[in-house]
Formats: structure tokens, C-alpha cells, sequence
């Protein structure tokens, strides 16, 4: 009797080792993600001091 699919070991997929297609690696793109993330932060801050 044939193993399920399930039960084998996991299929390689080499498209999940691939880069993003910028800045170079996941960690630039992530590292882009939260600097955005805490400028939007620090605007919204401001923002909010200056018209309170």
C-alpha cells in the first residue's frame, strides 16, 4: 500500500527560496515595511501635537 501524499516527506518547491524582486532579500523588504510603518507612526504623532 502507497503512503498518502500527506504522509511523504514535503515536496520541494524551489519558487519559496527565490528573492523578492526588490531590494534583495526579505529582511530589506521587512526592515522597508517597518520604517514605513514608525514614519507613519512619528507623522501621525506630530500631526496630532501640532492641530491639538
Amino acid at each position: 500500500m502507497n503512503p498518502s501524499p500527506s504522509q511523504t516527506s514535503p515536496e520541494k518547491r524551489p519558487e519559496l527560496d527565490d528573492a523578492p524582486p526588490l531590494l534583495g532579500s526579505w529582511r530589506n523588504v521587512y526592515l522597508l515595511v517597518f520604517g514605513a510603518f514608525v514614519l507613519f507612526l512619528a507623522l501621525s504623532s506630530l500631526l496630532t501635537w501640532v492641530y491639538s
